[in-house]
């Protein structure tokens, strides 16, 4: 099948990046959805045509037009059997033929699409609950669906144990942009590690990424751009990960006990919390829990099982699943 994945990425905060250098810096959440969805499509099989409306300001256009059977342009191809819309414009949309079905994934639940969207678009694809039942309040219910979002598992290195020589103090990694109303409690975490017991990394931006540089620069690793390809190899690294969303979710499949801290804090991700927490896509939103007791909750990561972690990734985490019912929408059994 020959896919065409709609990317408005001209004047989009979500792909421009959030505060500096074009999208250069910690927008890599976004960024990894789209090389993990597009690498399981071609692992599939299929052709993909990443059609952008700014090719020369998208991060991601030199590393998808070096992947095999993966095309980048801004053009209209010359054949598409199926369009997924990554918040794209109308005017994008406009420009294909109307059989041409198309999927919106949403990724904003609260953002009410267009008309134009909701008439053209067979499926509005939403990746929690929580967008689900906000979507519903503003478009038909017939035309929503949830299927959780993914990460490549293939892409991160398999779960490992900790060895001996890598130094006395374990390390922690705080992965989080800083800003839109995560500080407080990201803040709170930093405050409360023992940055003499671990080793403390931060990789982030936004303005309460510069107050840690601030207030703690002289005991932390600060780092303020990985790229997303990248992001495999530092958590490879890690003995715990503090972290939200993909952050976390990419941890997890990395086979590292990971702490969801965001909007909320909700301590060690395990078995029976990892359901209630994807209502709210990993983002710690309306947990309660202290995150004073990030130290106890670092000390019961250090001691789980790696294993254990990378198996929730696999029931909970794969964009190969989230990929496969995309497709089963609009061509049932064209999965793989």
């Amino acid at each position: 099948m020959h896919v065409t994945y709609l990317l408005g990425a001209k004047g989009n905060l979500l792909y421009d990046g959030k505060h500096e250098m074009a999208g250069r810096f910690q927008t890599y959440g976004q960024h990894s959805f789209i090389v993990d969805l597009v690498g399981a499509m071609t692992d599939a099989g299929h052709k993909v045509c990443l059609v952008t409306d700014d090719l020369d300001g998208f991060p991601l256009t030199r590393v998808m037009g070096r992947a095999e059977n993966v095309t980048v342009t801004d053009e209209v191809p010359a054949v598409t059997d199926l369009i997924l819309v990554d918040e794209a414009s109308d005017r994008m949309l406009e420009r294909f033929p109307r059989h041409v079905p198309a999927v919106r994934f949403v990724h904003h639940a609260g953002r009410r699409p267009s008309d134009y969207m909701v008439e053209r678009c067979r499926w509005l694809v939403c990746m929690t609950e929580n967008a689900l039942d906000r979507q519903a309040t503003m478009v038909p219910a017939d035309r929503l669906v949830l299927i959780r979002q993914g990460v490549d598992l293939a892409r991160f290195s398999p779960p490992r144990e900790r060895t001996a020589g890598r130094g006395s103090r374990p390390r922690v990694l705080v992965h989080c942009r800083m800003d839109s109303g995560r500080e407080r409690v990201l803040n709170s975490v930093m405050e409360h590690l023992d940055r003499e017991e671990l080793l403390v990394y931060a990789v982030g931006d936004g303005p309460g990424f510069w107050e840690l540089s601030d207030r703690f620069g002289d005991e932390l690793i600060l780092i303020n751009h990985v790229p997303c390809l990248s992001v495999p190899n530092l958590l490879a690294e890690m003995d715990v990960v503090i972290s939200l969303g993909r952050g976390a979710m990419e941890a997890m499949a990395t086979g590292i006990p990971t702490i969801c801290a965001g909007y909320g804090y909700a301590g060690v991700v395990n078995e029976e919390n990892i359901g209630p927490l994807l209502t709210y896509n990993l983002t710690g939103a309306y947990c309660e829990r202290d995150p004073r007791r990030v130290m106890e909750d670092v000390h019961s990561a250090l001691a789980a099982d790696r294993r254990g972690v990378r198996r929730l990734a696999e029931e909970h985490l794969s964009i190969g699943v989230f990929a496969d019912r995309v497709f089963d929408l609009v061509a049932p059994g064209t999965a793989r």
